[in-house]
């Protein structure tokens, strides 16, 4: 094929390309968009709507495509607000998903184990029979960005858990403890992690799975607040990692 006939049928080729590529490329794009967040974020930081909206942005939910229609409802692929709005209900409004009794359900579509421990816990009872008590808002902030420090812990537990009302005084200072206890086993299997290398299959690295398993069962068991049970995880935890020193483990 002479030079000028196949630059031609190049160029033919890449127009082919480009024509029947774009109206996908377009589709994407427009399957893309979210009128939730585009305007949404150019409201003031200094407004609630426009607060949360900045709180969002950088999230883990941001990060993992977790949009506001997500747990507003409402319609994000259109731009007319009336129209966008739609299905959207106040958090006081017992039928919102945001409203303070339905949190728990509704994060739990994604974090289902984690809203299953909290189904079982004498806290998620209490907060459906009376409307008292800690949700997912309480420890992550409603755009569950956080993760709250055992100091901060101690002083949420207290509103509820203190001499005046006498239910229970004791917990904040235990769950401080516990909490603390969590974060330097957290650290000390991350520095173990780290420290060894271990041969796939052998009883070291069966030994540190046990490790990885124990803290994943206690940070669940966290969300049941049971912290005699999260601290016996914790302990399983330890026995597991003391076998990462030892000459033999069969002995």
């Amino acid at each position: 094929m002479p030079r000028s006939e196949h630059i031609l049928a190049c160029l033919v080729m890449l127009c082919g390309v480009l024509i029947f590529s774009a109206p996908v490329n377009s589709a994407m794009d427009e399957k893309m968009k979210n009128s939730c967040v585009d305007c949404h974020s150019q409201l003031a930081g200094n407004s609630f709507v426009g607060a949360k909206s900045h709180d969002w942005k950088g999230s883990i939910h941001q990060k993992h495509g977790v949009t506001c229609e997500k747990c507003h409802s409402g319609n994000p692929h259109v731009s007319d607000e009336k129209e966008a709005h739609a299905g959207v209900l106040g958090s006081s409004n017992p039928q919102s998903l945001v409203y303070y009794k339905n949190i728990p359900s509704t994060c739990g579509k994604c974090h289902g184990a984690e809203f299953y421990k909290f189904t079982q816990s004498f806290h998620y009872k209490k907060l459906q029979s009376e409307g008292k008590g800690p949700n997912c808002v309480t420890c992550h902030g409603s755009m569950v960005t956080t993760v709250l420090a055992p100091d901060t812990v101690e002083a949420v537990c207290e509103s509820c858990h203190n001499e005046r009302i006498g239910v229970f005084p004791y917990i904040p200072q235990k769950a401080k403890a516990v909490l603390l206890l969590l974060r330097e086993s957290n650290a000390l299997l991350d520095a173990d992690k780290k420290l060894h290398r271990l041969e796939q299959g052998s009883e070291k690295a069966r030994a540190l799975r046990e490790a990885e398993a124990a803290l994943y069962s206690a940070k669940l068991d966290w969300h049941r607040f049971d912290l005699d049970t999260i601290t016996s995880h914790l302990q399983d935890l330890y026995n597991a990692l003391t076998k990462l020193s030892e000459e033999n483990p069969h002995k």
